[in-house]
């Protein structure tokens, strides 16, 4: 059976950190049982899941499911969008009050 690169990076991970597949389980408050069948299947976790690892091994999401890291640059770009966007409706709700 083929291993998502997801399991992958994990095993990656913890192998770098000397983690065993408990110690991850408990990671993430996941049941050991259950993180075992997440691999065996190859199922990704929930976001919130994912999310901890991410947080715990000091990676984002974007690295644990496709192994590319995200422009720095591209991150930004999008910040900076979203804070025009609300800077824009900010001023629209102060002119309708």
């Amino acid at each position: 059976m083929r291993i998502t690169p997801f399991w992958k990076r994990i095993k990656a991970l913890s192998k770098e950190r000397h983690i065993t597949q408990a110690e991850a389980a408990k990671i993430v408050r996941l049941p050991l049982n259950t993180f075992k069948g997440w691999m065996s299947k190859n199922t990704i976790p929930s976001l919130d899941v994912a999310y901890d690892f991410a947080q715990y091994f000091g990676v984002s999401l974007e690295y644990l499911i496709t192994g590319k890291e995200a422009d720095i640059a591209a991150r930004i770009g999008d910040v900076l969008i979203s804070l025009k966007k609300a800077d824009e409706k900010l001023r629209k709700i102060k002119r309708g009050m």
